[in-house]
């Protein structure tokens, strides 16, 4: 379950962010264009967004020990606007191979349960810590499911004095946000929070956020949403999270002869014939714990790739979320 709990903390931490344009990896799009997304779209209930449902795929490569992304996760996201609170389902299915019960969680932001979805048996209840101020309530995660009211974001950061910028030469309309009224914990420090927004087409563009730990890591995280139009209307279907990580710390590693190569590109090629012939003489063997780069070096980017698949949009019913009202 740990697994579990850790793309769901993203995915409640993350959801301020990103357009596809500014996004230029093309390895990153290659798993949108393998997963073609379907957006259904309940028009009698109005052009606003008041739920939202989708299929996701968590995958996450980490640059020094994976060649590609890989499918981490898979669960149902459930989103609805109920009265004045914005409640969020997510739900686990069961895993055989590893023997992992299906499982499912629903939150308010302050207070979030897991139950099993079969019986409705609630296991555990917790009271979330309040880690950003209450006076930053306007930038409300669900506003990342499509566009956004600026003015009214622009009005209250004025209101505010936050520090902003407008750029009419990009467009961008960029927010500096103090980390006094961010995330607090005793294992690092937030040192710089940015929001990014496209003025024009009225989407949260990107968001980084600066951290330095104890020992002295700093960490620096981009998110980036990517959204497809439904009846001229931007539709998030997924999202890109980086996580850079420079560690100053070294760990001593006794060399063990073997060469280092400091991504899949530098590895020389050989063919299928000439890797059986050497596999025959016991010349070589698979190195299934291979790790790029300097085996002392702790520093590492990961990429965690968030895919939509059959959106649906003021479909959810209140029961979903019955558990917590």
């Amino acid at each position: 379950m740990k697994k579990r709990f850790f793309y769901f903390f993203l995915l409640i931490v993350g959801l301020i962010v990103a357009c596809r344009n500014e996004v230029n990896n093309p390895g990153k799009h290659t798993l949108f264009d393998e997963n073609p997304v379907t957006i259904r779209w309940n028009s009698k209930k109005g052009s606003s967004i008041d739920s939202f449902q989708a299929n996701v795929q968590v995958h996450s490569m980490n640059n020094r020990t994976d060649t590609h992304p890989k499918l981490q996760e898979t669960y149902l996201l459930s989103i609805k606007t109920i009265g004045e609170r914005i409640l969020t389902r997510i739900d686990f299915p069961a895993e055989e191979k590893y023997d992992i019960a299906a499982r499912s969680i629903i939150t308010d932001g302050k207070e979030a349960i897991v139950f099993d979805p079969n019986t409705e048996v609630i296991e555990k209840r917790l009271m979330l810590a309040d880690e950003i101020d209450s006076s930053l309530q306007f930038l409300q995660p669900e506003t990342a499911l499509s566009r956004i009211n600026l003015k009214f974001i622009r009005s209250e950061a004025s209101r505010l004095a936050l520090d902003m910028q407008e750029d009419t030469e990009t467009g961008l309309f960029v927010l500096n946000l103090p980390p006094a009224l961010l995330s607090k914990n005793n294992y690092e420090k937030l040192i710089s929070s940015r929001i990014c927004f496209d003025m024009n087409s009225e989407i949260l563009q990107e968001v980084e956020n600066v951290y330095i730990q104890e020992d002295g890591t700093k960490i620096t995280s981009k998110t980036n949403i990517v959204y497809e139009e439904k009846d001229g209307v931007p539709v998030k279907v997924g999202s890109f999270t980086e996580i850079d990580v420079q560690n100053p710390n070294k760990i001593e590693v006794v060399s063990d002869c073997t060469v280092i190569y400091d991504s899949a590109d530098d590895v020389p090629e050989i063919s299928a014939e000439k890797l059986a012939e050497l596999q025959q003489n016991g010349e070589v063997i698979e190195k299934k714990d291979m790790i790029f780069g300097d085996p002392g070096d702790l520093s590492y980017k990961e990429t965690v790739i968030e895919l939509y698949e059959d959106i649906k949009i003021n479909e959810a019913d209140d029961s979903l979320f019955k558990l917590l009202l």
